[in-house]
């Protein structure tokens, strides 16, 4: 007995409303907001950082990647070796999963529009963590250069007895 071949767009296709559904939920018209309580003991969808990353962003994210001469989106398949990365990855993730518990209808496109798109475009910028880096190349971050303030301007600021 033969197992008939898949099809690759019937799977593109299934890939996509298993990423969909996540979004959207049950088909079935939108509940009522949660109340407050309910929304923060909202389980995460992704367990870290890393799953978000690599089980939903690389795969809803869709970009020309620079390549040799070809200009497009620097990006560093060791995203997590870049602290700004991690730092701007990590708020993604988590405005991700509070917008999608407070905002069910909303929430998804203000995350894409206030948060992922200015991120993304300062991580894959011309001057961003990953502008040396390619999906085949990691290039190892450098730090900005920072000298000890002098203690006469940390005594001027608001917040001087706390230091």
């Amino acid at each position: 007995m033969t197992t008939p071949a898949t099809d690759p767009a019937a799977e593109a296709i299934a890939d996509l409303s298993a990423l969909l559904g996540q979004l959207a939920g049950d088909p079935a018209p939108p509940a009522p907001e949660p109340p407050a309580d309910e929304q923060a003991a909202a389980e995460p969808v992704y367990r870290n950082v890393e799953a978000f990353v690599g089980d939903y962003l690389a795969h809803v994210v869709e970009r020309r990647l620079a390549s040799g001469p070809d200009s497009g989106l620097n990006w560093c398949p060791r995203w997590w070796a870049h602290p700004e990365a991690i730092s701007r990855l990590y708020a993604l993730w988590r405005a991700w999963e509070t917008l999608r518990v407070s905002d069910p209808q909303t929430g998804m496109s203000i995350w894409w529009r206030d948060h992922l798109d200015p991120h993304l475009a300062a991580l894959t910028a011309e001057y961003g963590p990953f502008n040396r880096c390619s999906p085949n190349k990691h290039t190892e971050p450098r730090p900005l250069p920072v000298k000890p303030a002098p203690p006469e301007v940390l005594a001027q600021l608001p917040d001087a007895d706390a230091v």
